[in-house]
C-alpha cells in the first residue's frame, strides 16, 4: 500500500451541506479544508445546470475533525436514489497512487455481488473516480487525488 492511502467518511446532506459544515465547525471545532460550490464546479464543467437555488450548494467539502477527514456534499452517490437516512453515508478511499485506486476498483468489481454506480474514469476533478456498492450496501467512492502526495 502507498503512503498516501486514506479513507474518509463522506456524508450526503440533501441540500443542507453548508448548514452541516457550519454546525460541525461550531460544535466540533472542525477545520474547513476545502469547499467547492456548484457555481465553482460549473466553471470547470459547463454541463452542470445552475439555478438560483442550487448555485451555492456544496459540490464537495472537506473538514478535519481532529485527525479525521469528513467530506460533505449535497447529493447521494447514486443519483437514481431518493435521499433517505441510510443512503447518505459512504466511504471514500483515496490515494495519490493511481495504480492503487485502479487495483482496488478492479478487485472490487470482480465480485459479482458488487454493484457499479459510477464506473472508474477521469472527470473534471480526478484522473480516476468511481463509485461501487459493496455486498453489504455500503457505497464506496474510489478516487485518485494527487494532492495527497
Amino acid at each position: 500500500m502507498s503512503t498516501t492511502l486514506e479513507a474518509a467518511i463522506f456524508l450526503s446532506m440533501n441540500g443542507k451541506a453548508k448548514e452541516a459544515v457550519d454546525f460541525y465547525k461550531k460544535h466540533l471545532n472542525a477545520e474547513e479544508r476545502l469547499l467547492v460550490t456548484y457555481e465553482d464546479m460549473a466553471k470547470r464543467d459547463s454541463s452542470l445546470q445552475l439555478t438560483d437555488e442550487n448555485k451555492h450548494y456544496i459540490s464537495h467539502s472537506v473538514l478535519s475533525i481532529g485527525k479525521t477527514k469528513v467530506m460533505l456534499a449535497e447529493d447521494t452517490m447514486d443519483g437514481k436514489e431518493t435521499y433517505t437516512v441510510g443512503n447518505n453515508t459512504s466511504l471514500c478511499i483515496q490515494s495519490a497512487d493511481l495504480e492503487e485506486i485502479e487495483h482496488f476498483y478492479k478487485s472490487l468489481t470482480t465480485d459479482d455481488r458488487v454493484r457499479v454506480i459510477v464506473p472508474l474514469s477521469a472527470n473534471v476533478f480526478s484522473k480516476a473516480y468511481g463509485i461501487i456498492e459493496d455486498p453489504f450496501g455500503i457505497q464506496i467512492q474510489l478516487m485518485y487525488d494527487e494532492r495527497l502526495q
